[in-house]
């Protein structure tokens, strides 16, 4: 997975997203508002959320962002394995 940090937001919108973007591969971004919550972004549309309740600094939320993609793909690997 490949990502970059953007701060301001990377949607043009002023104002509203005062925190950390993490961008990976297949359009897929985390949002982290600096606080508990993580929004999941999907082709510019907001497709799922999280949150960590605990203090964190920059570097362990993208910890946080990292590891909760890669369990929800590892997931999806296994359905999709199921399948057949």
């Amino acid at each position: 997975m490949s990502k970059t940090i953007v701060n301001p937001n990377p949607f043009g919108k002023s104002g509203k997203y005062n925190g950390l973007w993490f961008f990976y591969d297949d359009d897929i971004s985390i949002y982290w508002n600096r606080s508990h919550t993580f929004n999941v972004w999907n082709n510019g549309k907001e497709v799922n959320c999280f949150t960590v309740m605990e203090t964190m600094t920059p570097k362990q939320a993208e910890e946080n962002a990292d590891e909760w993609l890669a369990d929800v793909l590892e997931e999806k690997k296994l359905r999709h394995a199921d399948a057949f």
